[in-house]
């Protein structure tokens, strides 16, 4: 139960950053032919945007993926995945798998299957109520008008976000004075040496300004304190 409650807040931090990225985060989705649009058009979430958010919040190494099949076709590439989220340490859970598909442009098949497997991976954190906001319709406002979505987040998301905002703006230093407060990264002490866990790679201008240095070897951040 505690582990389902966990993750259920997991889930509305990730949908607090979404919410928080803004228009830059969201996209028209049309269906084209002969020049023209036909069928309804459709508003969701950049997939970038949607891996980095839950990366920040799950971390890297909390959730993966499996190819259960592909199949190419003369114009388009389908491939069926299955997710899993890790919930305890050698306890992971899946919901089934979801299948996606891409065009293949220009004969570039290696484009298309990567697409398919993108598209696949959204409709399985869909299951998981992962980017709600574009199954609700909810973005198309966020598109035109450049604003929030209508729909307003619980007051723990809310205060997520302006955190978020706030670290994203300028590292401030914990109650230790040693380590700066970032959103999505977390530390391990060891031996004198603080290495910064998580989706680091934003938030290296943040890290550097704090004190700590690249190891090409170990591909991390680390800093070396103080052992009182």
């Amino acid at each position: 139960m505690a582990e389902t409650n966990t993750l259920t807040k997991q889930v509305e931090e990730i949908n607090a950053e979404l919410r928080a990225f803004g228009r830059e985060a969201v996209q028209e989705i049309k269906m084209m032919k002969d020049g023209k649009v036909i069928g309804q058009i459709r508003y969701g979430y950049k997939p970038q945007y949607v891996f980095d958010a839950v990366n920040s919040v799950l971390l890297p190494e909390n959730w993966r993926y499996e190819v259960v099949c592909k199949e190419i076709f003369d114009h388009q590439v389908v491939a069926e995945v299955r997710l899993y989220i890790r919930v305890k340490d050698d306890e992971w859970i899946c919901k089934g798998s979801q299948t996606g598909q891409m065009q293949i442009v220009k004969g570039n098949i290696g484009d298309a299957y990567k697409g398919a497997i993108t598209d696949a991976l959204q409709k399985c954190l869909s299951l998981l109520s992962i980017g709600t906001d574009a199954y609700r319709g909810l973005l198309r406002e966020v598109y035109l008008s450049g604003k929030q979505p209508a729909a307003k987040a619980p007051n723990h998301q809310s205060q997520h976000t302006k955190a978020s905002t706030q670290t994203n703006k300028t590292a401030k230093p914990t109650n230790n004075g040693e380590l700066p407060k970032i959103a999505g990264i977390k530390y391990q002490h060891k031996d004198g040496i603080v290495v910064a866990v998580g989706n680091s790679f934003d938030k290296k201008e943040l890290l550097k300004s704090a004190g700590f240095k690249w190891d090409k070897a170990d591909k991390n951040w680390y800093k070396e304190v103080m052992v009182h």
